[in-house]
């Protein structure tokens, strides 16, 4: 290993936890269409892949902790995986200690981080024997992910029948960009199905009747808790800031939620924090339990689904590798999944995976850690005042919309569009959630030409 490696590694992951604190700061962020973006550009721009693994874990890191901000002192969800969490810390807040919830959240968040990195590397070690038989029957496997997942959404049954007019669509856009542009497309459909919410909320001020409906009168007020009396060290021990007991649930927690790399990171923080909220009476002693609990387990399920399929398989077998860590997976022309794996795991040693792994979480942790446990209302405070959150999702939009032009030119910005608007409709009117979807376009090609056979057939 060189230098130059090494220090490509410490500067992005350092970078990388920065960025990621001030994202995860403003209210409502979305980890795939944040996350994946920036590191595909990194990918495309040929950062070495070790480097590309110390920067992932650490913006994963410091987004987990980061959105626990606005979360705890606004009641507001930081992101995705901060909607599970906000019942609890408004209950904090009525009862005057939005601060003691922030502390557990942050303190979770790096007790599973720490956890999960060694935890899921085991994991990854006992599933690897299976890669070589998995690989020949990649379609069918993905196939089969993809039923599971959509069975395990809020659609069910929906969600696996819309795996067939998915595929068709993103198959279909494929033989389009064949013949226009005379290659298949990847970031144009993936940036596609990852704005595709926006898209469609986007849309919908077109229309008269969706626009009157969603029209505001007067600004929304947010009130902020105030800022504790009692100051803690810069960056105090993360498990001294949680009970004995709570330390025992979020690693014990934590530890599931690895080797639960399959499931979506909500489902596992609503699954496993209304477990402990159930098991525990007392009303102080039940939101700071769950709370510790929920970040320990929405860090380690985004590590574990990370981790656990680069090392074992190098195939995109969880919600995670699928969304905001797709680009570490399949970014043509330098990473691929098919006809053949090469990808940032046919680059990484199993020591890389320890050293970096644990190395991003404290880089990770740098800066958002002391200022959710120091500043969190002041910061939260500025970001309300001072970052406009359709800023945000303009500045993405245009980085997204830029790299489906640097594929495909005017046909890959259409053809983002037309998934986008296809896909958020999908996912905000019918719960068929992008996870489902990102499973539905590595299926599609099995799925399609399995059907077409079975036309032919008949």
């Amino acid at each position: 290993m060189t230098f130059n490696i090494i220090l490509q590694s410490v500067v992005l992951a350092v970078a990388g936890s920065f960025i990621f604190t001030l994202i995860g700061v403003i209210p409502g962020t979305d980890e795939t269409a944040t996350m994946a973006p920036l590191t595909l550009i990194l990918v495309l721009l040929g950062v070495e892949p070790i480097a590309l693994f110390a920067w992932f874990i650490s913006i994963m890191q410091a987004i987990q902790i980061a959105h626990t901000i606005p979360t705890a002192m606004s009641a507001l969800p930081g992101s995705t995986t901060g909607v599970p969490m906000v019942a609890y810390t408004s209950l904090a807040k009525q009862l005057g200690i939005p601060h003691i919830s922030m502390r557990k959240l942050a303190a979770g968040s790096v007790v599973g981080g720490l956890i999960a990195v060694p935890l899921a590397i085991v994991v990854a070690y006992v599933l690897a024997p299976l890669g070589d038989y998995i690989q020949p029957y990649v379609g069918l496997v993905f196939t089969l992910g993809a039923i599971l997942i959509a069975y395990m959404s809020k659609a069910k049954w929906g969600a696996v029948i819309a795996l067939i007019p998915v595929s068709f669509l993103i198959q279909g856009m494929q033989r389009l960009a064949i013949e226009s542009v005379g290659h298949t497309l990847f970031i144009s459909i993936f940036m596609g199905i990852t704005i595709g919410p926006m898209i469609s909320e986007l849309f919908n001020v077109l229309i008269p009747k969706l626009r009157d409906s969603q029209r505001r009168d007067t600004e929304k007020s947010v009130w902020l808790a105030p800022e504790p009396s009692k100051k803690l060290p810069y960056f105090p021990n993360p498990f001294s800031l949680l009970t004995k007991k709570q330390r025992k649930t979020s690693v014990g927690n934590a530890g599931i939620a690895t080797a639960a790399f399959l499931f979506s990171p909500v489902g596992m923080i609503v699954l496993l924090g209304e477990i402990v909220a159930g098991r525990t009476k007392e009303l102080y002693e039940k939101i700071t339990s769950t709370l510790s609990v929920q970040d320990a387990v929405s860090n380690a399920t985004y590590i574990g689904g990370l981790i656990i399929p680069l090392l074992a398989f190098g195939l995109p077998l969880s919600p995670v590798a699928l969304g905001p860590a797709a680009p570490l997976f399949n970014a043509p022309p330098r990473f691929t999944v098919d006809p053949v794996i090469h990808n940032i795991s046919s680059y990484l040693d199993p020591w890389h995976y320890v050293v970096f792994g644990i190395f991003g979480i404290l880089a990770g942790s740098l800066f958002a850690y002391p200022i959710a446990i120091r500043k969190a209302r002041s910061w939260t405070e500025m970001m309300f005042k001072y970052i406009s959150h359709e800023a945000l999702i303009g500045t993405f939009l245009g980085l997204i919309f830029m790299l489906a032009f640097y594929e495909a030119g005017i046909v890959g910005i259409v053809v983002t569009l037309v998934i986008g608007l296809f896909a958020g409709i999908l996912h905000n009117l019918f719960d068929v959630h992008t996870g489902v979807q990102f499973m539905a376009y590595y299926a599609s090609g099995f799925i399609v030409t399995n059907i077409l056979a079975l036309a032919n057939f008949l």
